[in-house]
Parts: C-alpha cells; structure tokens; sequence
C-alpha cells in the first residue's frame, strides 16, 4: 500500500496534478473499493485522448475573408488619390505627362470596369485560386502601372501630390500583400486535405470486387454437308427410235 501511495504521488506530479488530486483518488478507492491503479490508468487514457489531434490531421480554421473586402480600402485610397491629379500642370516634359495623363485614365478605367467583375468571381469562393488568380495579376499590373505614376510625380508634381500617390502606393503594396498571404494559406490547406484523403484512402480497406466468370464456349455443332443429287430426265421415244435409225 505504501510503495502504490508513492508511485501515486509521483505520478501526480509529473502530471501537474499535485498531491491533492492523490487524495481524492485515495478516498474513492477507499469509497468504491476500486483498484487504484485502474483509477490511474483510466485517467492517464481519458489525458491522452484529449491531447490526440482531431481525425484526418485536418485543423480547423477560421474562414478566409472575402478579396473584396481585403483590398477595397486600398483600392479606394487609390481612386481618392487620382481624383486630386493635375497631371497638365506637372513641372515635366510634354511627354512625361502626357504619359502620365494616359495611365492615371487607365488606372481609372481599371478600377471602375476591369476589376469589380474579378474581384466578384473570387468573392464567390475566397478558398478558390482559380478565381483569385485572375483577380491578383490585374492588381499586380495597377501597382507597376500606379507605381510608375509615383515615380514621374515624385519628381514633377507638387508636394501633396506627390505625397498623396505614395500613400495610395503604399497601401496598394499592403493590400496586394494581404490578398497573396492569403491566397498561400488557401494553396497550404488545399495541400493539407489532399495529403489527408490521400492518407485516408491509403488506411480504408480495400474490397476485392469479384469478377464474373467467363461463359463457357458454345458447344461446336458439325454442319451436314447437304449433296445436290442430279436427277436424269427420260428420254423421249422419238429421240430414241431416230438415234437408232442413224445407227444403221
């Protein structure tokens, strides 16, 4: 009874239970007239069990936010800045603003008619890259687009100008980053259940599906052989008495 008390207490501390949870198992064995150790083994089982991983090994996650939703303030930031761009009044080359007169329009006409649909495509499955892909590369071509306009600015426009574009970069640069983390958490789980259906299939048990034996050949029946028998006709008794005139 002693050496049982001293391996209990011993275990209640590597468990982090404390001498205290050692009594009460003693007063309901004492109670019950259960054996002690099966106590101790019965809650050593129900402490494993709560630390084994959920079944497949799938974690559950919370739900990807919405594309729309990751990059609209940015993408409106950028809107609000081009709306204060006077381009024509930039210190600049005729060149240089009209070059960027042209893309400060196509950014414009990139935010207000090519991208919404994109972006309404990946809102429909955040999970889907085949969706988010489409979505991702235009905004990749409006920040090299925008970020060109903030290099010419930088050096023509005026200060607020200037500083309003590198804002509305800046935080084009987080959204887009967002929405690529995003898509790699999408592309991990992806690769996280395929591993875990794949492992499912490999441990399911396997049935043998029984085929059907194959039907026995015809038996093979010999064809009679039917002979055309010619029949002679009669002579006729003129032809006859003639052949026998012309004999003489």
């Amino acid at each position: 009874m002693r050496s049982c008390r001293r391996f209990g207490e011993q275990f209640c501390r590597r468990k982090g239970a404390g001498t205290g949870y050692w009594m009460i198992l003693t007063q309901t064995y004492l109670r019950s007239r259960v054996p002690l150790l099966l106590m101790v083994f019965c809650w050593l089982g129900g402490t494993v069990e709560a630390q084994q991983p959920p079944p497949g090994g799938v974690s559950t996650t919370h739900p990807m936010a919405q594309p729309s939703a990751v990059m609209q303030p940015s993408l409106n930031a950028v809107g609000e800045a081009l709306g204060v761009l006077r381009p024509e009044k930039w210190k600049a080359p005729s060149s240089v603003r009209q070059e960027a007169a042209a893309n400060i329009e196509s950014i414009r006409r990139d935010l207000e008619v090519t991208l919404p649909p994109l972006l309404a495509a990946a809102d429909e499955d955040p999970s889907s890259l085949a969706h988010a892909l489409p979505a991702y590369r235009n905004i990749e071509a409006l920040y090299d687009v925008l970020l060109r306009v903030t290099e010419a600015g930088r050096l023509s426009a005026p200060r607020d100008q200037a500083v309003t574009l590198q804002r509305a970069l800046a935080g084009l640069e987080g959204g887009r980053r967002a929405f690529a983390e995003q898509m790699q958490s999408a592309a991990v789980a992806h690769d996280q259940q395929l591993r875990s259906l794949e492992a499912a299939a490999r441990a399911a048990p396997r049935t043998v599906v029984a085929t059907p034996a194959p039907c026995p050949p015809a038996p093979h029946t010999k064809k009679r052989r039917t002979t055309s028998k010619t029949v002679r006709k009669p002579m006729h008794p003129s032809t006859s008495k003639t052949t026998g005139t012309a004999s003489h």
